[in-house]
């Protein structure tokens, strides 16, 4: 099992739009994608740190493998989605795959 950790950072005018976006493409990969074990785009809700990470979205997922996650990177859906998402983003999604130590 892999992990995979992705930071979205939004245009802040656009965010609810882009929570929007993500919450119709999870149901998406976790209906049609068999090796996706966990897609969970969450934000930060802790008041008391001094950045709030307002704007940003961080998406949690376990695939059984990496080919899995690689399929996953050449679904239409996952396609049509980026571009949705491509003219609301700051800079991009910055994405980590990685895997238990222990």
């Amino acid at each position: 099992m892999i992990y995979v950790f992705s930071t979205v950072r939004v245009r802040k005018e656009y965010f609810s739009e882009a929570v929007d976006f993500y919450i119709d493409f999870v149901s998406d990969v976790l209906e049609k994608e068999p090796g996706c074990l966990e897609y969970s785009p969450t934000i930060s809700i802790d008041p008391e740190l001094p950045d709030k990470d307002e704007g940003t979205i961080f998406v949690a997922e376990r695939w059984k493998t990496v080919d899995s996650f690689k399929a996953h990177l050449d679904m239409p859906y996952r396609q049509a989605f980026l571009e949705k998402m491509e003219p609301l983003l700051v800079d991009g999604i910055f994405t980590r795959i990685t895997q238990r130590v222990v």
